[in-house]
């Protein structure tokens, strides 16, 4: 009988193929995490108990969850065995692990019930996790019982609640408040290394989809860094290393971007309850980010919600983009490599280029340094000719409309700290940025921000007066400049001074938005935004410096509401166009007025002269002569087709703003 006989080599090749196949497997499985583990139950808001259930598709994997924002860890955190009982304001954490393979990934939810919301802390004391104090702070935890009971709220505070969209930041403890490395306990500390990983949901109470996604946070701010503050603001980072590398989701609706790279969690701090001030209004920044974007420029978007962390109700807070390259990308043409973002800091002895370079920012500072008082040198900041037409070989350095709009704002709202800061003696610079695509045919936009020391009645300084037309110094030194400086020396320039006469015009009369009733709904609308929730903030922090008489809506925010509507509103329009009018940049004289009565068209002027011009153009050339299509007013007409009339008049060799009608 013969004997089945393998050959030497086919035995070795089956014993390699063997052992091949074991080992990519084993390593595969190393390779293959365990599937995320899925829950029954959304974040979101919720009135009653609910039962969870919590399940991951691996085989023979054990689930372990976390309540505290630690990250459960194989030998750490609560098994999970059967559902849990949900019945009150939780955040939890939960993984799945088993023998062999790499853990699943986090999955963070946070369960909102504003019933139980109310009663946080009712004694003040730290919720289980929270220290006592950290730094010079000792902190009310506690939501203020005599608010929530009060019977002027304690039945609109749950609606309170509901009326804004949440955030909820989860993280380990340590990393807020260590002493020696937590964010929060070491506030002024800035950077990458003071970044901290943590999850964060946004929540809404009518069902919307938000989201979840792990990132970076950090403390933001400048002022509101120091020790004794107890409320500080967030900014979030999108980072690859925590998850998605971007944040996708339309925060500012289908006009907003659709993703992101960083996001600002900002908060009120010079004019704030939890630093004990009853001027806290809350909304000046975002009312002056407002009325830029109003004006056609672009603008930090943000809305105003609600902050937990690790399930803690942490008070009010508002959204806000950041003017970085990323913004630049989202809103303007080019790619983030493509921009100069520039602010306040510490590089060039006090601005820095957040992405991009200082280069195009230098030659601003040493045209507009020599002066800009000819059309030579005024026109080439922006790319052109002498006479305003585009010079195919010239590079756009400012974009003019929008350096008169971001003064306009800054005037009307008495901004004490903008671009030039009363705080430096009016000598520093302070809270500006600016975009530029290097590229581009565009010139560096500026954007307001941290617009807190706005919109005051009484303050350090004049208030309802104040005066922040300048001129000041600020800006003699290249580490200093800034735009606000580079309007005062544009005013040289009498193409400038004329084009800041037009818009301020157009700003301040008939349905211009910065008139008193166009100012008033702009305010009105963010007042109206928060007006439930701020009870919400006061029960949290409204006793935080005021232990005996705590800071509330109908006795504090409203009547700071009150008297921004209707003291300084209807008021502050003639007073910052005096104060233009002072500066020589207004005529003396009125501009034309003119009329559409059953189609005849009539024009009027107390004095001089009425040039116009039927297809859209300016009646005065560049340089101040009448265009040749302009002709003088003399009898009233009746076109026989649709027009666009732009009328000035003429009055010692002075022209007057520009008077528009379409019939």
């Amino acid at each position: 009988m013969n004997k089945l006989r393998f050959p030497k080599q086919g035995f070795y090749l089956v014993l390699l193929t063997g052992i091949l196949f074991i080992t990519v497997h084993a390593r595969l499985m190393a390779a293959e995490k365990v599937k995320v583990v899925k829950l029954s139950h959304d974040q979101g808001f919720y009135k009653g108990p609910f039962t969870l259930t919590l399940r991951t598709s691996t085989p023979d994997a054990n689930i372990r969850y976390t309540t505290n924002g630690s990250i459960p860890e194989e030998n750490s955190g609560l098994v999970y065995s059967e559902p849990l009982t949900i019945g009150q304001t939780m955040v939890l954490r939960a993984r799945a692990f088993k023998k062999g393979m790499p853990p699943s990934k986090v999955k963070t939810r946070t369960f909102l019930f504003p019933e139980d919301i109310i009663r946080q802390s009712p004694d003040g004391l730290p919720p289980e996790g929270f220290p006592f104090a950290w730094g010079p702070n000792r902190v009310d935890y506690g939501m203020d019982q005599r608010i929530v009971n009060d019977p002027a709220y304690r039945d609109e505070i749950i609606d309170g609640f509901k009326s804004l969209p949440a955030y909820s930041i989860v993280t380990e403890m340590k990393h807020l408040f260590d002493a020696e490395d937590g964010i929060y306990a070491n506030a002024r500390n800035d950077g990458r290394e003071w970044e901290r990983p943590a999850s964060v949901e946004l929540l809404h109470s009518d069902k919307r989809d938000g989201f979840q996604i792990d990132c970076g946070i950090r403390i933001r701010g400048g002022f509101s860094r120091m020790p004794n503050n107890p409320k500080h603001a967030f900014r979030l980072f999108f980072r690859k290393e925590y998850g998605d590398s971007k944040l996708k989701y339309r925060l500012f609706g289908k006009d907003g971007a659709k993703e992101f790279d960083n996001l600002d969690l900002r908060c009120s701090s010079n004019y704030s309850w939890h630093m004990g001030d009853p001027r806290g209004a809350m909304i000046r920044d975002q009312i002056n980010r407002d009325l830029q974007l109003a004006m056609g420029q672009p603008a930090m978007r943000g809305y105003f919600c609600h902050l937990f962390i690790n399930g803690h109700y942490w008070g009010l807070y508002n959204t806000c983009e950041r003017p970085k390259a990323a913004y630049g990308e989202s809103y303007f043409e080019g790619k983030k490599e493509d921009f100069d973002a520039i602010k306040v800091g510490k590089d060039e002895g006090g601005i820095m280029a957040t992405d991009g370079n200082l280069d195009a920012w230098r030659k601003v500072y040493k045209m507009a340094t020599a002066g800009v008082s000819t059309n030579d040198d005024y026109f080439s900041l922006q790319g052109k000719n002498a006479d305003g037409s585009i010079n195919p070989n010239g590079e756009p350095l400012i974009d003019m409309d929008n350096v008169i709009d971001y003064a306009m704002v800054i005037f009307y709202g008495g901004n004490l700290d903008a671009a030039i800061t009363w705080f430096g003696g009016d000598r520093w610079h302070n809270n500006w940025h600016g975009i530029r695509n290097r590229s581009g045919d565009e010139g560096f936009k500026f954007f307001i921000w941290d617009a807190e020391h706005t919109f005051l009645m009484e303050s350090m300084n004049k208030g309802l007066h104040e005066d922040r037309t300048g001129p000041f110094p600020a800006g003699q030194q290249f580490g200093s400049s800034n735009p606000q400086w580079l309007w005062q020396q544009c005013l040289e320039n009498e193409e400038f001074r004329m084009r800041a006469a037009d818009r301020t015009h157009e700003l301040f009369y008939g349905e211009g938005l910065l008139t008193p009733e166009a100012v008033r709904a702009t305010v009105a609308k963010r007042m109206h935004e928060i007006e439930s929730a701020v009870i919400c903030e006061s029960a949290r922090w409204g006793d935080a410096a005021r232990r005996d008489n705590p800071l509330n809506r109908d006795d504090h925010w409203r009547r700071e509401m009150h008297q921004i509507l209707e003291t300084y509103i209807p008021q502050r329009s003639d007073i910052v166009l005096s104060q233009l009018f002072r500066q020589g940049i207004l005529p003396d004289f009125e501009p034309a007025v003119l009329s559409d009565e059953n189609g005849k068209i009539e024009m009027s002027a107390a004095q001089g002269t009425i040039y116009y011009t039927l297809d859209g153009t300016d009646p005065r050339m560049i340089g101040g002569k009448p265009s040749p299509t302009a002709k003088v007013y003399k009898a009233s007409f009746e076109p026989d087709q649709a027009i666009q009339i732009k009328s000035r008049v003429i009055y010692r060799n002075e022209w007057s703003t520009l008077s528009t009608l379409s019939n």
